[in-house]
């Protein structure tokens, strides 16, 4: 018995006192931010991947009322409301999660806009990317941030970008966003949705799976071809006896034993 009890004591003490060992990480964490895109708004795209499947909390600023969200590879988004603590709970379906979400700008021609990332989970590498709006005049970021790399895709629209890494859990990371923008003009007029910077992948044991099946229902197709075949051929050749002669070939005859042309029995 007594060793039952310091059995249990070990066993008590290593996963529980040692837990923090143990606790989930974002491996990687990709950030866009598009201001003024097709609303007047903030759009922040968020992107995390997990090393293993835990569950995670991601603040959400206070003026947000729903929020999208994508758990794992499958291709389809939930709406989630934030608690009254501005917390939303990333629940494990998968060590993937994508999160989309608008921040309504104050409707005033200066563009002032804080964003904070902060989760529950430590962050190893993170990559903030900025679109600047095509209206916008003395678009600033701080310089204290080193966003560094300025680039241009082929539509022509222009990023900011900046990497990070080593983010401890609980500790944000702020970026603020200034710049001007007099006749409120949006980068995508008529857009209804604007295009996924987060990658769709697909998860490479979905891939196998679905390869899987395509072959073994190429090979039931196979099999079931060559069974059904002959009883096709047998079927045709007795219709062909019972309406020609075996020996000659004439057609046969209604009433008659003996085939007229040969003289051979039916």
């Amino acid at each position: 018995m007594k060793f039952l009890a310091y059995s249990k004591r070990l066993f008590v003490f290593f996963f529980i006192g040692f837990q923090p060992l143990f606790t989930a990480t974002f491996t990687q964490v990709n950030v866009d931010l598009w201001p003024d895109y097709d609303q007047p708004a903030m759009l922040v795209m968020i992107e995390m991947e997990l090393d293993s499947v835990s569950e995670a909390v991601l603040h959400i600023p206070p003026t947000v009322n729903h929020v999208k969200v994508r758990e794992g590879y499958l291709n389809f988004q939930k709406l989630v409301i934030p608690d009254q603590d501005g917390n939303i709970r990333l629940k494990p379906r998968g060590n993937r999660f994508t999160v989309k979400y608008y921040d309504m700008f104050p409707d005033r021609d200066e563009r002032f806009y804080t964003y904070r990332l902060l989760t529950s989970l430590h962050v190893e590498s993170l990559i903030i990317t900025i679109q600047k709006p095509v209206a916008a005049m003395d678009f600033r970021i701080p310089d204290t941030l080193g966003f560094m790399q300025e680039i241009t895709d082929e539509s022509g629209f222009k990023y900011i970008s900046g990497k990070f890494a080593d983010l401890p859990s609980g500790e944000p990371l702020i970026v603020t966003i200034r710049y001007t923008n007099p006749d409120r003009e949006l980068t995508a007029l008529g857009s209804l949705e604007p295009p996924k910077p987060i990658r769709r992948q697909i998860s490479p044991a979905v891939r196998k799976i679905g390869i899987g099946l395509f072959f073994l229902m190429l090979i039931l197709a196979l099999l079931l071809r060559r069974h059904v075949k002959p009883v096709l051929d047998d079927t045709e050749k007795e219709s062909h006896a019972l309406r020609f002669c075996g020996y000659c070939g004439a057609p046969r005859t209604g009433g008659h034993v003996y085939c007229p042309y040969c003289g051979k029995k039916y």
